[in-house]
């Protein structure tokens, strides 16, 4: 499996983190399972898919969608030989690109064409009719670009730094310290930034949390789960524990020895 991880333009770079590629060729498998992993990002999945598994019945997946903040862990399938290209947003898109309010897509997915209608409908097309990975990185970023301008909707200021503050702290930061920095009201803070984000402040804080640690994870620190909470500010080993089967839908254990990750926070069932 090849995974590519592409950097977008700068008119692009306040809304998106990074684009993405992901292939497989090998096709010993009828399908390939993957999961997704609460990190604070929405996104966007175009896949290219067989005639026969696009026209399965219980596919359940739309050929390009958008997602919003990922909490419950999700099962995605793709046929044994696919081809996917997705955009890593930042955590506010939902709202600056498309006019949102992000909570309504909390968990829940929207095809292009009935986000946009004809003009998401036309993104479909023209992604199905080139194969080359980069030219469909450059249809989708010019559509960005075209959202972004017609987009009505002010992004909410105090959310987008609140935002930028809990992800930069790794979660550690106190909310009422960061609410009495921006001069607002708990149900204020709560109420901007769930539309803005997609979770409240305390949720969004626990999976910049789990993220810092997740890398850790990542980094060979599956060895000293110990160490590794009371880095991150877990208050045990067991407190991170419930916290990773929460946000990834199984134990550490279990996470080391049956997926791969090529693609952050999307691993693949590998048993």
């Amino acid at each position: 499996m090849e995974f590519r991880k592409i950097a977008p333009p700068q008119p692009l770079l306040p809304y998106v983190r990074y684009f993405w590629t992901l292939d497989n060729r090998d096709e010993t498998k009828a399908y390939h399972a993957f999961t997704t992993i609460a990190d604070g990002l929405p996104g966007l999945i175009f896949q290219q898919l067989t005639p026969d598994w696009a026209a399965k019945p219980d596919n359940g997946w739309p050929i390009c969608y958008v997602y919003g903040q990922t909490v419950e862990p999700v099962n995605i399938f793709f046929p044994s030989g696919f081809h996917a290209v997705g955009v890593y947003f930042h955590p506010h898109a939902l709202q600056s690109i498309f006019g949102l309010p992000a909570f309504e897509w909390t968990d829940r997915c929207i095809a292009m064409d009935v986000l946009d209608g004809r003009a998401g409908a036309l993104l479909v097309e023209q992604l199905l009719n080139t194969s080359a990975a980069d030219r469909q990185i450059g249809i989708l970023a010019d559509y960005l670009c075209q959202r972004i301008a017609a987009n009505a909707a002010k992004l909410d200021a105090e959310a987008l730094y609140a935002a930028k503050r809990l992800v930069s702290s790794g979660g550690r930061l106190a909310l009422r310290e960061l609410q009495r920095e921006l001069r607002i009201s708990e149900r204020g803070f709560q109420r901007k930034f769930r539309e803005a984000i997609g979770v409240s402040p305390k949720l969004f804080s626990r999976i910049c949390q789990f993220q810092g640690a997740m890398q850790q994870f990542r980094e060979g620190g599956s060895r000293r789960l110990t160490n590794l909470a009371l880095a991150h500010g877990y208050a045990d080993q067991p407190h991170f524990i419930r916290t990773f089967k929460a946000f990834v839908g199984c134990s550490p254990r279990y996470f080391t020895r049956a997926f791969a990750e090529q693609l952050p926070n999307f691993p693949h069932l590998i048993i």
